[in-house]
């Protein structure tokens, strides 16, 4: 089965990551670490191939609007792009090579350590990616967002609910709150930065509540970092 790492819509993407890291090596640099804060460059130096692609689906009647099209393409690229370059650290020894990697919306890890019972309601953080090592008390899921308008504000109010379970008793007894402490489950937050969202008040205080928060961009912030950080902080979180 054809896998968006694989498809047409992808190849454009990646390429241009491929082309950043020959880049940063040449100059010297770790390419595979400092692509990191590229993403956002990246991204938006493949939109004119995407285009391409668009256009000629629109011809072949495989699409009917390019613009619901564009935004998934967009969403999808970003999240395999952070994985595919996880993954790529992981081969060139950056990484360590036994943390487990994936995309995926449900996890069975997810499903025993990270729902928050509220009452008769459950609740759960919206995962883009999530990375865990075997015989590992840490998890750590990321919401990877292009837009801060998308759904990252469901994680950040599970981190709040998460925290008053874990830490206030007497809410925790109000709201009916309980969850499983066997493991210790960290969010992540990794975004573009493409329309210069993370500056606005509401969206700096969102971001606070994150455990980790990168921008895929070179930037000099304190409540959040350079993407290329990643390799260092998952090392240390899974460090034996």
């Amino acid at each position: 089965m054809e896998t968006l790492t694989t498809s047409k819509n992808f190849e454009p993407t990646w390429q241009k990551a491929l082309d950043k890291i020959e880049e940063l090596s040449k100059k010297g640099f770790n390419g595979e670490i400092e692509v990191f804060d590229y993403v956002e460059e990246i991204m938006r130096s493949s939109q004119p191939l995407i285009e391409r692609l668009l256009d000629e689906r629109v011809k072949l009647g495989e699409i009917k609007s390019k613009d619901q099209a564009r935004k998934t393409i967009a969403g999808n690229n970003f999240q395999f792009l952070i994985l595919e370059l996880l993954k790529l650290n992981q081969k060139k020894g950056n990484l360590d090579k036994d943390l487990i990697i994936e995309k995926k919306k449900t996890n069975e890890l997810i499903e025993r350590y990270a729902v928050i019972k509220v009452a008769e309601e459950t609740q759960k953080p919206d995962i883009d990616l999530i990375v865990y090592k075997e015989n590992s008390d840490n998890i750590i899921v990321f919401s990877c967002k292009t837009s801060l308008r998308e759904r990252a504000g469901q994680t950040y109010k599970w981190k709040l609910l998460l925290d008053i379970a874990k830490e206030c008793p007497k809410l925790q007894e109000k709201y009916e709150l309980s969850y499983p402490k066997e493991k210790k489950v960290f969010t992540g937050f990794i975004t573009p930065n493409f329309y210069n969202e993370i500056t606005k008040p509401q969206q700096r205080g969102m971001i606070k509540f994150f455990d980790y928060a990168y921008i895929g961009k070179k930037i000099e912030e304190d409540f959040i970092k350079p993407l290329s950080n990643i390799i260092d902080d998952l090392n240390h979180l899974f460090q034996e």
